[in-house]
């Protein structure tokens, strides 16, 4: 299973890892503003309230408990309700990673939301208006403290086309998540996907650069323009997606459109501490998401059914694609490939990313290489020509 807001890799350092779809599923998350009046707003305050009180409450006695083992609490702390049974779990679930991970200090739980299950909120289903095309029923508390029998509130929404195409394609799970942010209220869905298997012949290196941030192995650039927004929203903070990782996720969808029917062939980046890189790098580039492009087209990949595969990238920019020689010295400049054995010259990125691709196809010949593209001619021949 792999949730998208949380990846974990694990495995070998091999030379080539593939996104393995195979007996997986994936899980996206959806979330819609919910458009409550002031009465409905008070009713949805006091249930988030009450649910972060309860697991704080659940947190303080569950930090003496020697024994996690078990997926659920005891029974004795999950009667009174379904709310608090809900919110048992959730601080059971919050405690026995702190015990697993040797977290010194007694956890506390301050977001601001609350998860239901699906008798505590569920869609209402056939039911629209002109103004709000979906609507929930939650429940509210009561004058018995989040029991079945407490009143319900019908809380609306708005669909957005994403959310549309998930329900189409996705199967909707049971249970939702109620959030706080400021002054408005949203509520997260949860959807899971079926895998979908390549049966592609053909693979597309991506270089992912700063100045460039992707070209592909045939030769086709993408977002230039992203790098000067880039720079300019450096210092900027973003409670949600950042402006540059928008820009990446429509390179992401691009890429798709352009080339059908094909697997990708990415680098496997780890940047990890400062080491080897000067204070200076480290400021400029300080909002560089270099995997955030990877992980979207694994992300559409598996719904749309095609492979990722990661490759190790040393010495990817400084062999030649045309005789095999690889020195240092073949790299000119950021943009400029020179190969100092039989003279071939062409754009650094491009010869990059048609060695990440080639690379693939050598440990797996039934795919192949797309062709080149008459965009990216080699440099050398208009400098013959000049």
């Amino acid at each position: 299973m792999v949730i998208t807001d949380q990846r974990f890799y694990v495995g070998k350092w091999k030379n080539i890892e593939k996104y393995d779809n195979e007996q997986s599923e994936m899980i996206k998350s959806y979330q819609l503003k919910i458009y409550p009046n002031k009465e409905k707003a008070k009713e949805l305050n006091k249930l988030i309230t009450f649910g972060v009180d309860k697991v704080n409450h659940y947190l303080r006695i569950f930090w003496n408990f020697k024994d996690l083992r078990e997926s659920y609490p005891p029974k004795e702390y999950t009667r009174g309700g379904r709310l608090i049974k809900d919110a048992a779990v959730k601080a059971w679930q919050i405690m026995k990673i702190a015990k697993m991970t040797g977290q010194m200090n007694k956890p506390y739980y301050n977001t601001k939301e609350i998860d239901l299950n699906e008798f505590s909120g569920k869609i209402i289903e056939g039911f629209e208006t002109k103004k709000f095309d979906l609507w929930l029923n939650v429940i509210a508390l009561g004058s018995k403290k989040g029991r079945g029998n407490s009143k319900r509130l019908k809380l609306p929404c708005k669909r957005y086309r994403e959310f549309n195409k998930a329900k189409e394609k996705g199967k909707l799970r049971k249970g939702i998540k109620i959030s706080r942010e400021g002054k408005s209220y949203y509520a997260t869905f949860f959807f899971e996907f079926p895998e979908r298997k390549s049966e592609n012949k053909k693979v597309v290196g991506i270089d992912v650069g700063m100045n460039h941030p992707a070209v592909t192995s045939n030769g086709q650039k993408f977002g230039d323009e992203l790098r000067d927004l880039r720079i300019r929203t450096k210092w900027r903070h973003y409670k949600r997606l950042s402006a540059y990782k928008q820009g990446l996720n429509r390179i992401a969808k691009d890429i798709v459109e352009v080339y059908p029917n094909c697997d990708f062939a990415v680098e496997r980046l780890l940047f990890k501490g400062s080491r080897k890189r000067s204070r200076r790098f480290r400021r400029n580039n300080l909002n560089w998401a270099y995997s955030h492009l990877s992980h979207k087209l694994e992300e559409i990949g598996h719904l749309e059914g095609f492979r990722v595969w990661k490759v190790n990238p040393a010495l990817s920019s400084q062999r030649c694609t045309q005789c095999g020689f690889t020195s240092k010295e073949n790299r000119r400049s950021d943009e400029v490939f020179s190969c100092g054995l039989c003279g071939y010259t062409g754009d650094a990125d491009h010869v990059g990313a048609r060695n990440l691709a080639e690379r693939v196809t050598k440990e797996h010949p039934s795919l192949g290489l797309t062709p080149l593209l008459d965009i990216c001619p080699d440099i050398s021949t208009k400098e013959e020509a000049s």
